[in-house]
């Protein structure tokens, strides 16, 4: 799907792309577009757990969430693929809905991580939501813009945001 896009992507492509037979890839999936789906939500939970399980304050949580998005976005077929999914859920109601679960997983282990970092005062889900914001934004900077290190420094100045408002927060 990165490299030839939504309308590419086809179980006889995949499965020659993997070495295995189309009944094959529909004996482990229902629906030929479960299969990138599972690999993104894998790929980004797996980095989303990584972060979350450094045991940091928030600064640090978002610093390491910087590092482990940062390995993501190195690959550019997964980036491409991820913005195809997105396109794709605009004009395909049951894909949207698809993709709509799979981010509501990941908006709950944000605001997992996000609960536990901010003080009891400061609205988690709402900083979860921002976070993902940010991020898909700046993702596709980088995927456009190539504008790597300008990205990154904004990243920085964002996650000093976030902090300095939770200790504004603390200290009222």
């Amino acid at each position: 799907m990165g490299r030839e896009g939504p309308d590419g992507f086809t179980a006889s492509a995949l499965a020659t792309e993997v070495g295995v037979s189309k009944a094959t890839l529909f004996h482990h999936f229902a629906a030929l577009d479960e299969i990138p789906l599972a690999a993104l939500e894998e790929k980004f939970f797996d980095a989303m757990r990584r972060a979350g399980d450094v045991e940091t304050d928030l600064s640090g949580y978002l610093s390491q969430f910087a590092r482990e998005m940062r390995m993501i976005v190195a690959n550019e077929r997964f980036l491409q693929a991820y913005f195809a999914f997105f396109v794709k859920g605009m004009f395909d109601e049951r894909f949207r809905a698809r993709v709509a679960r799979g981010g509501l997983q990941l908006h709950a282990e944000v605001t997992e991580s996000m609960t536990s970092r901010l003080g009891s005062d400061e609205e988690p889900e709402v900083a979860a939501r921002l976070v993902e914001v940010v991020l898909d934004g700046l993702a596709l900077h980088h995927l456009l813009m190539r504008d790597h290190d300008l990205l990154d420094r904004a990243w920085k100045r964002f996650a000093d945001l976030l902090v300095t408002a939770q200790d504004r927060s603390e200290t009222s």
